[in-house]
C-alpha cells in the first residue's frame, strides 16, 4: 500500500494569496520568518500570518475541533451555545470535514477580554481571529500559550522556514527510527546499514500522522521520519546530522558510534556515551569513585568515567 504524502504549500510557495473582503481581493504578504511553530507567550506575532488547519487521528475526527467560534465576545469558556461554534457538530465542536486542511490568514490576535478584571486567570488566553481563505468566513480560534500539543496549525512560515533549513541537508538515523520507517512509494519496511547517510530532498505534511515529515532519500529509497523525532530534545536523541555523526565518530571511534546508534552498551564506554545510547538514567547511586546508572532497560556501573559492568 503506497504511503503518502501531501505537499500542502507547494503551489502558495509561488502564487500570490488573496483573502476577499467585501467586492475587494486584498493580498496577503507573509514576511514571517520563524524557528517555532508554536509562539507560547508570544502570541501578537500570529498577527498577519497563514495557519493551515492539520488533520485528525481517525479516532478523533468524529469529534472535531475544538476552539472556533463565531464570537469571541460570547464566548462560554465551559460549553458554547450552539450557535456560537463555527460549523458545529452534535459534540458542540467544528465539523472535521468542514474545516479540515483549510488554510486561514490571522487578522488580529486579541487579548481575553477578562484580563482586565482577572489577569491571573486569564491571561494566558487570547483569540486569533482569522479569515478562511476559501470563504471569506471570519471566525475566531481561542488560544492559550500553554497549549502546544493541542494546537491544531502549522504556520506557513514555520514550513518553509524548516523546508529552507533541511532541504538538501544529510542525516544519520538511529536503528530504531529506521526500523520504524517504510518506504515512501512500496510501503515496504526500509532496508538500511547502520550509519548511512540520508539526504532531505523535502519537508512535507505526512497525512499518516498529521504533521511536518522530513522526506529523506538514500541508495534509491525514499522515506518519511515525523518532524516530533528530528525535533525531540527530552528523551534519547535519534537523528544526527551528517556532521555531528561524523564528530562524534571521530572523537568515540566507529564501532563506538555504531553502538550508540543502535542504542547498545558495552564496558569501556563513557558516561556521555552512555547518555547518548540509553539517554539520562532514572536514579544514581553513588558510593566513592563508583556510580550506578538505573534504566528501564537495566543498571549500568562506573568507575570513574567508565561502565565497568551492565546488568
Amino acid at each position: 500500500m503506497k504511503k503518502i504524502t501531501i505537499t500542502i504549500f507547494t503551489a502558495l510557495l509561488t502564487i500570490s494569496l488573496y483573502a476577499q473582503t467585501g467586492n475587494d481581493k486584498q493580498a496577503i504578504t507573509v514576511p514571517y520568518d520563524s524557528t517555532a511553530n508554536f509562539l507560547g507567550k508570544n502570541a501578537m506575532a500570529y498577527t498577519g500570518q497563514e495557519l493551515f488547519l492539520k488533520g485528525l487521528s481517525k479516532s478523533s475526527q468524529a469529534y472535531g475541533y475544538n476552539g472556533f467560534i463565531i464570537n469571541y465576545k460570547k464566548d462560554d469558556d465551559l460549553l458554547n451555545d450552539e450557535k456560537n461554534i463555527y460549523k458545529p457538530n452534535e459534540n458542540y465542536s467544528s465539523r472535521y470535514e468542514d474545516i479540515v486542511h483549510k488554510y486561514f490568514h490571522v487578522l488580529e490576535v486579541i487579548k481575553h477580554p477578562s484580563t482586565k478584571t482577572e489577569k491571573a486567570a486569564y491571561e494566558d488566553d487570547f483569540y486569533l481571529k482569522l479569515q478562511e481563505l476559501s470563504s471569506g468566513d471570519i471566525v475566531y480560534y481561542k488560544y492559550n500559550t500553554n497549549s502546544e500539543y493541542t494546537f491544531p496549525f502549522i504556520v506557513r512560515g514555520y514550513f518553509e522556514k524548516q523546508r529552507q533549513l533541511r532541504t538538501g541537508k544529510e542525516y544519520v538515523l538511529s536503528d530504531d527510527v529506521l526500523r520504524m520507517s517504510r518506504n515512501l512509494i512500496t510501503g515496504a519496511a526500509v532496508p538500511f546499514t547502520t550509519g548511512q547517510t540520508w539526504k532531505c530532498t523535502d519537508v512535507n505534511i505526512d497525512n499518516s500522522t498529521n504533521e511536518l515529515s522530513l522526506v529523506l532519500e538514500s541508495k534509491g529509497v525514499k522515506t518519511t521520519v515525523p518532524y516530533s523525532i528530528f525535533d525531540n530534545v527530552d528523551g534519547i536523541k535519534k537523528i544526527y546530522t551528517a556532521e555531528e555523526a561524523k564528530e562524534l565518530t571521530r572523537k568515540y571511534n566507529a564501532n563506538n558510534f555504531r553502538r550508540i546508534l543502535q542504542n547498545k552498551i558495552r564496558t569501556g564506554m563513557t558516561k556521555d556515551m552512555a547518555r547518548l545510547a540509553w539517554g539520562e538514567p532514572q536514579d544514581i547511586k553513588k558510593s566513592g569513585n563508583t556510580e550506578t546508572w538505573t534504566y528501564p532497560a537495566g543498571s549500568l556501573t562506573f568507575n570513574g568515567d567508565r561502565i565497568v559492568s551492565s546488568k
